[in-house]
């Protein structure tokens, strides 16, 4: 059925350290997610036409595909949740997070749930996901910057060479 098997709201936004090529043990939820700010944007496969002496469009075929995507705004990120999300450092004297002077590569596990229905609850995850972070926003008396979080699912390998898949979506039990 369509109203169970589906992700409705979001119930929990957890990013941490990947595991061995699996999904990581320990995850920090971030709990503050800017209502309709969450998109999905599933693999896609780009087209690409072969052309033969005899006819422009001989055959198509699928050419390099666009890597699976979550997009979200988060508010109340702490200085050491930056850390976690773009780099630097959290300074020790008064706390502030200091950006990094070159933007790291940050690889984390991600996991998505979204909030009840009927007993189930709707599941996004990513075991090893690229993460691109920035502050964002326009700071006035009803209006807060966040934390524009960009995650790009990529295969995670373990230590043994074994591939899992880079996305995982679905409806489990509800706890």
């Amino acid at each position: 059925m369509a109203n169970t098997n589906n992700i409705l709201g979001v119930s929990s936004f957890e990013l941490g350290a990947p595991g061995d090529g699996v999904m990581g043990v320990s995850l920090t939820n971030y709990p503050d997610v800017e209502v309709g700010s969450v998109n999905i944007e599933g693999s896609q496969a780009n087209e690409q036409t072969i052309p033969t002496e005899n006819s422009d469009a001989y055959i198509t075929i699928n050419g390099e595909a666009t890597p699976s995507s979550v997009t979200a705004r988060l508010y109340g990120v702490t200085p050491t949740q930056m850390v976690e999300l773009a780099g630097g450092e959290v300074n020790g004297t008064d706390g502030l997070w200091e950006a990094p002077k070159t933007i790291p590569n940050i690889y984390l596990s991600f996991r998505m749930k979204g909030q009840p229905i009927n007993g189930k609850v709707g599941v996004l995850e990513m075991a090893y996901a690229k993460v691109t972070a920035r502050l964002q926003g326009t700071v006035t008396k009803n209006g807060l910057p966040a934390v524009d979080v960009t995650l790009t699912a990529n295969t995670p390998v373990s230590a043994a060479q074994v591939e899992g898949p880079p996305l995982r979506f679905g409806v489990e039990d509800a706890a």
